[in-house]
């Protein structure tokens, strides 16, 4: 049989598989290091939240917060100053370090629980780089690209980094597009709230609280940055090999001249995967069968399979992480 020729759809087919099984690589040292922080988040970050909680409660308490809510049923908005919040300005004074004048140091940082709250402490730098790490598979499964931002960060501004982003933004509850039915943003954030009083932002409203407090809540802080640094460097190591790969395909003149080099990348990472010519040319570019009348009788039952909807997905999601917390 002739060999077949090298073209860039072959290319691409190959670079797309090759990324799938890399990504799936449990010898990678970096995406292990990623998911073990994922599990270590969800279970801390509640703990943090309970912590939180305690200094805001000293602050606010229930009794108060009880007789102004009363007071707003008997007068109205004059008295609405009660509201469920999910950022905090913490505040403590270092009597054991002071400035030039003599006087104790002022520490204050801003503690947001949000999907998308600040990661430095900086009540106006919020980012979405938390929430695509910590819902990275979810929207994997739904199509959307959870690593745009990493695959992008050098080319900050182009209309392909908008569409991702604006999709997935859509997808977690984080634009004014997203559906209200669909809102991972929403059902997040709800349970990290407590009742705060204040007419103002919460930069106006410093919750004094000790320096050990502050020292843990500094640990939230930095818990969430470590996720989002531990999946940028397991992409980044991605998207090196992906380039290498790339760069070889390019030099080669037949097909299976790139499958070899590709399958024995994954022989050397002791990955069983392989990819088989026959596929390469059967499927599209991402790995979808092409018509083929051999296939006929495959597609026609594959259409008749019970599809799940997008918004059916996202319920099973919900009721699966209901159970998982039980």
């Amino acid at each position: 049989m002739a060999r077949v020729k090298m073209n860039n759809e072959f290319r691409t087919k190959i670079k797309n598989s090759s990324r799938n099984s890399l990504e799936n690589n449990t010898f990678n040292t970096k995406r292990e290091s990623y998911f073990q922080k994922l599990e270590q988040v969800k279970i801390d970050y509640p703990k943090y939240f309970d912590l939180a909680k305690t200094i805001v409660k000293r602050a606010y308490p229930k009794e108060h917060c009880d007789t102004l809510q009363h007071f707003k049923t008997l007068y109205g908005n004059p008295c609405d100053v009660v509201a469920k919040d999910s950022c905090y300005y913490f505040a403590f004074t270092d009597k054991d370090n002071v400035d030039d004048d003599g006087d104790a140091i002022e520490n204050e940082k801003h503690f947001d629980f949000k999907l998308n709250g600040s990661l430095n402490g900086s009540e106006y730098n919020n980012n979405n780089d938390f929430a695509y790490a910590y819902y990275r598979q979810e929207l994997k499964d739904n199509n959307l690209n959870a690593d745009i931002n990493i695959e992008q960060e050098d080319n900050q501004n182009n209309p392909h980094l908008q569409k991702h982003t604006d999709a997935n933004n859509k997808f977690l509850g984080l634009s004014r597009c997203s559906e209200d039915n669909i809102n991972l943003a929403r059902d997040f954030n709800d349970q990290f709230t407590c009742d705060v009083i204040g007419t103002s932002h919460c930069r106006s409203r410093a919750i004094p609280c000790t320096k050990d407090e502050f020292s843990e809540m500094n640990k939230f802080l930095i818990m969430k940055s470590q996720l989002v640094q531990t999946h940028q460097e397991w992409i980044r190591g991605i998207r090196e090999d992906i380039k290498d790969i790339q760069i070889a395909l390019k030099s080669y003149r037949y097909l299976d001249e790139g499958i070899s080099c590709a399958n024995k990348t994954f022989e050397a990472l002791g990955l069983t995967d392989r990819i088989e010519e026959s596929h390469i040319i059967r499927t599209n570019s991402t790995g979808l069968m092409i018509y083929n009348p051999e296939n006929v009788a495959e597609r026609i039952a594959q259409r008749n399979e019970a599809k799940l909807t997008r918004e059916e997905k996202i319920a099973l999601f919900k009721q699966q992480q209901i159970q998982s917390s039980n």
